[in-house]
């Protein structure tokens, strides 16, 4: 095995911190109080005390409710502000004659029809796709990996996709518009905030049978 380089060093600190905050809170956290990078620099400041084992210098007593009040006056804030882009979002998708609206509440637009066979819920699939939220902003990507399709079972996923991706055949294409209740609710996951509407386009490559 050949020896890391002193960049590499660096860089293999800094990959366990990012693996370790990644699958912590803490994307969700900054997702919901929108912090600024001056807020992110003390936040890792009392990070670093925890990992030290140190102790804040002043008594987290005397901020008590105060310091909560704070925090959720923050998340209040973005929630309204949040929740009125997704209506934005949706109005207008709803304008758009070329969507279809289903039952549940999924909007959806098919780019590409492709093959005659679909998947059923029971189905396992490989699909490429990215995930944007309604800012614009992409929260997850096969593009960031290759493009390699990600496989998955249609019955393990969000309701919004296991109802979409029957929709189209191997090789075809669709955009679908999940509103909050059948995509990932009022908590949120990771980067997605609570209450979000979502936005996927998906190309289906694979079906399999259920494993």
């Amino acid at each position: 095995m050949k020896p890391l380089t002193p960049d590499q060093v660096k860089q293999a600190w800094t990959m366990l911190g990012f693996s370790i905050a990644s699958q912590s809170p803490m994307p969700q956290v900054n997702s919901q109080l929108e912090l600024t990078d001056e807020e992110i620099e003390l936040f890792l400041a009392g990070v670093r005390q925890a990992m030290r084992g140190e102790k804040p210098k002043f008594n987290p007593a005397e901020l008590g409710e105060g310091a909560d009040a704070m925090f959720q006056e923050r998340v209040n804030a973005k929630a309204g502000k949040w929740g009125k882009q997704n209506d934005e979002f949706l109005a207008k998708i709803d304008a758009d004659k070329s969507v279809t609206k289903t039952a549940s509440g999924l909007r959806y637009k098919i780019l590409a029809a492709g093959s005659d066979v679909k998947p059923t819920a029971a189905s396992t699939v490989k699909c490429r796709y990215e995930g944007k939220l309604v800012d614009g902003k992409v929260f997850d990507s096969t593009k960031t990996r290759n493009n390699e399709p990600t496989e998955f079972p249609l019955s393990g996923v969000i309701p919004a996709w296991t109802e979409g991706v029957q929709l189209i055949g191997v090789g075809g294409k669709i955009v679908l518009y999940c509103p909050s209740a059948i995509a990932y609710g009022d908590q949120g996951q990771g980067p997605i905030p609570g209450k979000s509407v979502l936005e996927f386009e998906v190309e289906l490559v694979e079906i399999s049978k259920a494993k």
